[in-house]
C-alpha cells in the first residue's frame, strides 16, 4: 500500500540528495534515514540485532579541509 504525503521543496531536496542512483526510492531513502524512538534498554537491544548499524559517512562525501598554517 502507498501513501500520497506533501512536503516542502526544501525537504524534497534533502531526500533527493539521498537516493544512491536513479533505482533508488524515497521509500528506501526514509527507511535508511528515518528511526523511530525506542523507549526502553529492551527496544534498543532488539533494534541492533534486527537491523544493522547506520553506514558511516564516507570521508568521500566531506570536502577535503587544508590546514591553515597562522
Amino acid at each position: 500500500m502507498s501513501k500520497c504525503i506533501t512536503i516542502d521543496d526544501d525537504t524534497y531536496k534533502l531526500l533527493r540528495s539521498l537516493k544512491h542512483g536513479p533505482g533508488d526510492s524515497f521509500t528506501k531513502v526514509i527507511r535508511r534515514n528515518v528511526y523511530k524512538p525506542l523507549d526502553t534498554c529492551g527496544e534498543l537491544l532488539d533494534s541492533y540485532e534486527q537491523d544493522p548499524p547506520p553506514q558511516r559517512a564516507t570521508f568521500d562525501r566531506v570536502p577535503r579541509l587544508r590546514r591553515i598554517a597562522y
